[in-house]
């Protein structure tokens, strides 16, 4: 483990973690205002590596899809989102016959990639933040899931880290990520499951405690899953990380990789079975 780095990170999460929470727990235009900026920045690091593999996205309309996914996911407008989704898709195929870049095919699939992988999956973040009123519950308890998905999935990451530096023997997919370890990614799943189990004591008993570890337990594995499919693009691209706006962690799509897989499957988890 290089300590040097590690305390970086520390720092940085010590400042960034709290004003996060912060956002999640007042929610509404604030939430709303980060999520875009985590989106924004989230698609120009993907558009970024895409290049490396030869493409030439079209960033402007692929970004300004982004911002719209976000604006309906907060007015609660999921039915509109699949419009602009066919819209934005259309576009692009008739902008691509204008552009006279190579790749075209290459060129459409990484925009649209980027428009889903990164604004629609990230966008269910808020979704979760909005889903009191979709329910007929309580505004803030969307917070409280927000900030149990964020929680579960950082602390998942961090033991993971740690952990694995220190008792990591068996190679989990080389592959794709040499230095994650099976003993580090299930010391990461058992601790997104206990930080579960605290919140459920401490602030989140509406939702039950089976419900809470469920969550937990989504967070643990499909938010690895998710880490590993970032890793996967990463070293397609041949680089270590999306970008180095965030000291210690890389770059958007490195601190909010997990989120990415794990938001959707959470909220629909919420939506279907839980409320």
């Amino acid at each position: 483990m290089d300590l040097r780095k590690f305390g970086v990170r520390t720092l940085v999460t010590v400042v960034v973690g709290p004003f996060i929470i912060l956002c999640a727990w007042k929610g509404q235009y604030l939430f709303f205002a980060l999520m875009t900026s985590i989106v924004v920045l989230g698609m120009y690091e993907f558009y970024n590596l895409s290049v490396q593999k030869v493409a030439i996205p079209e960033r402007f309309t692929g970004i300004a899809t982004g911002i719209g996914i976000c604006f309906l996911f907060f007015f609660n407008q999921m039915q509109n989102v699949w419009i602009l989704i066919a819209a934005s898709f259309f576009l692009l195929l008739v902008l691509e016959l204008f552009r006279n870049k190579v790749a075209p095919i290459l060129n459409v699939a990484t925009t649209f990639m980027g428009v889903i992988y990164v604004a629609f999956f990230l966008g269910f973040l808020i979704l979760i933040r909005e889903l009191g009123d979709q329910v007929g519950l309580s505004y803030e308890i969307g917070g409280e899931l927000v900030i149990l998905v964020f929680l579960c999935i950082w602390i998942c990451d961090s033991a993971a880290y740690i952990l694995g530096a220190q008792f990591g023997r068996t190679k989990l997919f080389e592959r794709v990520s040499p230095n994650k370890t099976v003993e580090g990614t299930l010391f990461g799943f058992g601790f997104a499951v206990l930080t579960a189990y605290v919140c459920y004591l401490t602030f989140l008993t509406e939702i039950g405690l089976v419900n809470a570890l469920t969550i937990g337990a989504i967070c643990g594995s499909v938010g690895q899953v998710s880490d590993l499919l970032e890793s996967l693009f990463k070293r397609d691209a041949h680089v270590k990380d999306s970008s180095n706006l965030i000291p210690g962690h890389g770059g958007i799509l490195d601190r909010f990789d997990s989120e990415i897989l794990a938001a959707p499957v959470v909220y629909f988890y919420l939506y279907f079975i839980v409320f």
